[in-house]
């Protein structure tokens, strides 16, 4: 039994996109070719259309130049005649003016690809030979045509060498500004991509940091809850309240567990590892900068913030600094989101003996009798009246016991109604 082998009928898909190409590039070749100038015998132009050639030949380089100049060489002429014709009403006459394109466009296809296209280490001084001379070399053969190689004088010669260099020159030049124009473009695209890396790279430093300083946070909840748990056993404690309290350390171990995962994934993924003993505030505000702006851009708040660092003291409990940041200004955020034009801004300054922190907004402002009990556990302005939720009033008590337990300093609060508020903390250096 005879194997059947199935007939193929049609192009692949890449000879078909070539052959939409050639024909393209035979079109625009077409209409480039109805501006020129008339040289040395009737009929003989000078044509934009043999500067377009090559450079469509140069972008295109995995076409076949001789197959694409074939089809160039028909479409040009047929399409010269047509217009020649509108003019004159004798199409036999636009005809023989126009067939010795023909001759121009093959010769030229043919002479581009033993010069250039066949050589595997093409360079632009190649290219640029392989343009004179294909240039030259063809208008020989379109002019002999034309005056059946009678006349055909020294200073035509002449004069075609002169036109072909021109032209060749003209294409090398526009080669090269494409050249330089794409490697333009490359460098851009690539510095755009280096500064989403570098963007990217810091949004991750800066969550990595928090989610640490997060662990931190893990830590001694577990240890608490432990010890309330040790206590309890020791003491007149009902088993109940024993067992919740073993549940929440428990539970607080596993989300301790599932933490460090999730760390060590994303250092993983970025081959970064965030552990600081020590770290600069002008370090500390860029991660809270970046931080602060993805949270206002994720929650569509129309609020600015701004900073001014005049300080580079090296933080050790960089951590709970940075929780004094954080509060502060998610504290401001809250206060003037609703407002006109809301700004947040921190002013770090120090002398010689003291780090000031200055956070400011131009929020609804703080009652005055209400100053007084704003650091208070449990006190919030913060109520919603159509849901009924109201804002616990930790943020203000937490800076507070860091700013005093911590770092041994105080902390301040001026407030205009209706107009902002500013706290003020004041920390020395040595405690820093």
């Amino acid at each position: 039994m005879k194997e059947v082998i199935p007939c193929q009928f049609g192009k692949s898909d890449a000879d078909m996109n070539q052959l939409k190409k050639m024909f393209y590039i035979a079109i625009a070749v077409s209409i480039a070719a109805q501006f020129y100038l008339n040289f040395f015998v009737d009929g003989f132009i000078i044509t934009f259309s043999v500067i377009l050639l090559p450079l469509l030949l140069y972008k295109n380089q995995n076409l076949n130049p001789i197959l694409t100049c074939i089809i160039t060489g028909i479409a040009s002429p047929l399409f010269r005649t047509f217009i020649i014709f509108l003019g004159i009403k004798d199409f036999k006459e636009a005809f023989s003016l126009v067939s010795p394109d023909i001759a121009f466009y093959f010769t030229y296809g043919i002479v581009f690809y033993y010069f250039y296209t066949k050589y595997k280490n093409k360079n632009l001084t190649r290219f640029a030979l392989a343009v004179l001379i294909s240039d030259f070399l063809s208008n020989m053969v379109e002019i002999s045509f034309r005056t059946q190689v009678v006349g055909l004088e020294g200073n035509i010669i002449k004069g075609l060498f002169i036109i072909a260099l021109v032209r060749s020159s003209i294409v090398v030049i526009l080669v090269i500004v494409f050249r330089r124009y794409e490697s333009f473009l490359a460098r851009e695209e690539h510095e755009a991509r280096y500064r989403r890396l570098m963007l990217l790279t810091s949004i991750f430093e800066s969550e990595a940091y928090f989610m640490n300083k997060n662990m931190k946070n893990i830590e001694d909840i577990m240890k608490k809850t432990f010890k309330a748990y040790r206590l309890s056993t020791e003491k007149d404690v009902p088993k109940e309240f024993q067992d919740i309290i073993l549940d929440l350390s428990k539970d607080v171990h596993e989300i301790k567990k599932d933490y460090i995962r999730v760390i060590k994934g994303l250092e993983e993924v970025f081959s970064y590892k965030f552990n600081i003993e020590k770290m600069s505030i002008k370090d500390m505000v860029n991660i809270l900068a970046i931080n602060t702006k993805e949270y206002l851009k994720q929650e569509n708040l129309n609020v600015e913030f701004k900073y001014r660092i005049k300080s580079d003291v090296s933080v050790k409990n960089h951590y709970y600094l940075m929780s004094i940041f954080r509060n502060l200004i998610n504290n401001g955020i809250e206060a003037c989101k609703e407002g006109f034009n809301p700004i947040v801004s921190l002013i770090v300054e120090e002398d010689d003996k003291e780090v000031k922190i200055y956070v400011t907004d131009n929020g609804i402002g703080i009652k005055e009798d209400h100053i007084d009990y704003i650091f208070n556990p449990g006190f919030s302005t913060k109520f919603n009246k159509e849901t009924g939720d109201i804002n616990r009033g930790i943020g203000l008590t937490l800076v507070k016991d860091l700013v005093n337990e911590y770092f041994n300093g105080t902390i301040e609060v001026k407030s205009i109604l209706g107009s902002g508020t500013t706290f003020i903390v004041t920390i020395n250096k040595n405690n820093l």
